[in-house]
C-alpha cells in the first residue's frame, strides 16, 4: 500500500502543456515513468498520432487497474498500455524506441531512469526527454544546511544532482520551462 496526496497528479495546466508539446512533436513511441492517476498519459494519448503508443511505468498494481477501468471507454484509451512495478526494474524489461519520454516518479532516481534509457538504447535519435519537477519548489537551489523536511531535502539534492548531470553530459541539451499562471477574477 502506498500513500499518496493529490499534490502527486499531474494539474491541468502541466497536462496541456504536454500535449501541447506531444501534438508537436508527433510521437510513435511514448514514455511515461511514472503515472499516478493516469491524467498526464490521457493528455499524451489525446495528441498522439493514429498509430502512436504510450507506455506508462508505475510501481502501484492498483494504479494500473483502475486507471484501465477509468480510461476504458475513453476513445485514446487503446493506444495506452501499463507495465506494473519498480520504475528501474521496468526499464530494464520493456523494448522500444521512444520518441518522447515524461518523467515524473521518485526524484531520487531520474538520474538513474534516463541513464538506463541510454545505456539500453531505448531512445530515438531525436528523443525529447520531458523531467517534471526540476526546480522541485526550490529545494534544489536552497543551501544544503538549509532546515527543512528531510525528505524533501533529499529529494532537493538528488533533483539538483540531475540537473546539474544533464548540464553537462555530453548527449543531452537542457531547456527549463518556468510556467507562471497567473488569474484573475
Amino acid at each position: 500500500m502506498f500513500s499518496y496526496g493529490e499534490e502527486m497528479s499531474t494539474d491541468p495546466t502541466e497536462a496541456q502543456f504536454v500535449k501541447m508539446l506531444t501534438f508537436m512533436k508527433q510521437p510513435k513511441q511514448v514514455l511515461e515513468v511514472g503515472m499516478f492517476t493516469g491524467y498526464g498519459a490521457m493528455a499524451i494519448a489525446e495528441a498522439l498520432p493514429a498509430d502512436g503508443k504510450i507506455t506508462s511505468l508505475d510501481i502501484d498494481p492498483f494504479l494500473k487497474t483502475w486507471v484501465e477501468d477509468v480510461t476504458k471507454d475513453f476513445p485514446e484509451g487503446a493506444k495506452h498500455e501499463i507495465v506494473v512495478g519498480p520504475a528501474l526494474d521496468s526499464l530494464q524489461t520493456i523494448e522500444g524506441k521512444y520518441d518522447l519520454v515524461f518523467i515524473d516518479a521518485n526524484k531520487a532516481e531520474y538520474k538513474a531512469y534516463v541513464e538506463t534509457l541510454l545505456e539500453r538504447d531505448l531512445l530515438q535519435k531525436d528523443v525529447m526527454i520531458i523531467a517534471d519537477n526540476t526546480l522541485y519548489v526550490g529545494y534544489p537551489m536552497l543551501s544544503e544546511t538549509y532546515d527543512t523536511q528531510p525528505a524533501r531535502r533529499g529529494f532537493g539534492d538528488a533533483v539538483r544532482e540531475f540537473n546539474a548531470w544533464v548540464r553537462d553530459h555530453p548527449k543531452l541539451e537542457q531547456a527549463r520551462i518556468y510556467i507562471i499562471l497567473t488569474l484573475r477574477s
